[in-house]
């Protein structure tokens, strides 16, 4: 797995191509059967990569609206951006929900039960659970590393941080954190139905 948000599928093809199986090789280097990719923009190109890679399978995380909309808002300073990916984004995850190459999985069911979770998504992907795997954070990683030996920016720094901690449970920070305009459009405007369907409201 690359540590980095590669984006290759929204190259231009002979360059995701060229890209894609340069990953697949470091993987096959490594003794691997499985790559897995992490870029949540890809979420905008799923059907390019079915066409690109057959077989490919996808795993979607969705999260409580107000939740995501708190926390992007405070990352990206803009509320109603914050609203506007959280909608686009999860109308295009709903769209998929009942595709047999995609599985979606709640992030408070992660929380809630961490071995249950990760053991489906294990089944989805053809691999074998091992209890190692809820025990990631007793062996840090430094996963974000500064370019050409530079000092380790802020930034890497605290995506280090976040991805070396046990799994954090964010859920309710909205009840503090989110605008009323916010929490309005989501519990009874344009992101109700989203809401609705994947068991929040």
């Amino acid at each position: 797995m690359p540590f980095e948000e590669t984006n290759v599928f929204f190259k231009w093809t002979p360059l995701a191509l060229y890209r894609y199986s340069k990953l697949k090789q470091a993987a096959i280097g490594a003794g691997k059967s499985v790559l897995l990719e992490k870029t949540p923009r890809h979420i905008r190109r799923v059907d390019r990569i079915r066409r690109l890679v057959p077989g490919a399978k996808f795993v979607m995380p969705v999260r409580d609206g107000r939740d995501t909309v708190a926390s992007l808002t405070k990352r990206l300073g803009d509320a109603t951006e914050s609203l506007d990916r959280w909608i686009s984004d999860n109308t295009m995850v709903l769209a998929e929900r009942g595709s047999t190459d995609v599985l979606i999985y709640r992030y408070e069911d992660l929380v809630n039960d961490p071995e249950a979770t990760i053991e489906k998504i294990c089944t989805f992907l053809g691999l074998s659970f091992d209890q190692s795997l809820l025990d990631y954070h007793r062996n840090p990683q430094q996963w974000f590393k500064p370019a050409e030996a530079e000092v380790e920016t802020q930034h890497a720094a605290l995506r280090n941080q976040q991805v070396n901690k046990p799994i954090y449970d964010g859920r309710g920070r909205w009840k503090t954190e989110l605008g009323q305009m916010e929490l309005k459009e989501l519990t009874e405007g344009r992101g109700k139905p989203l809401m609705q369907a994947f068991g929040y409201v």
